[in-house]
């Protein structure tokens, strides 16, 4: 299944410039902006009770990112996969990589972890980051650095902690009443 599905995304690679430049942008650099996006969904302005729900996204976006690569760290541990570039001579290498374990990919898990618990309170947030993580996927395949397997394995880890984590969304409203009468109102809005 991995050189059915890799051989054609990759086999792309070094055809076009522009795709390969895109790719790279997409493969290794796209996933740096789940930072600025769980700051926007802190500190956006808003009515104090949807901006207390951002808030509370944004903490278990957190959450699911940290749970899902402990998880995903012991799933590497029971299956090693080698990567693309190492076994498969035909791989076309876009960007340099160590020859560490590549499964499951760790950015497919932490773009997936964020999708999977923004598509639950933020649909169109959510819609966008699910985008995005399966364009991280197929970036990582383009560029030669994981197999199709490695992707798969990081969106179910990631997808399935996302959604766990989020449905713990309502529960963190006490928590969150608590910490906003300590801290200031800039910093932590309360829910209700």
């Amino acid at each position: 299944m991995n050189d059915f599905m890799q051989d054609p995304i990759n086999g792309l690679a070094g055809r076009l410039t522009i795709l390969d430049d895109v790719m790279k942008v997409a493969a290794q650099d796209l996933i740096f902006l789940i930072v600025p996006l769980l700051f926007a969904l802190w500190f956006w302005p808003g009515a104090d009770s949807t901006r207390a729900l951002r808030q509370r996204v944004s903490a278990v976006t957190v959450l699911a990112i940290l749970a899902a690569l402990g998880l995903g760290s012991l799933v590497a541990d029971l299956h090693t996969q080698v990567r693309p570039f190492v076994s498969d001579a035909g791989t076309r290498l876009l960007v340099s990589h160590s020859p560490d374990n590549g499964f499951p990919s760790d950015h497919a898990t932490v773009a997936f972890a964020a999708a999977g618990v923004l598509v639950w309170w933020k649909r169109i947030a959510g819609a966008i980051a699910v985008s995005l993580a399966a364009l991280i996927g197929v970036a990582r395949i383009f560029v030669g650095v994981h197999w199709p397997g490695d992707i798969l394995a990081g969106a179910a880890i990631g997808l399935i902690a996302g959604t766990v984590l989020a449905q713990t969304i309502p529960w963190l409203a006490v928590l969150q009443t608590r910490a906003a009468a300590l801290l200031p109102r800039w910093l932590v809005s309360s829910p209700g």
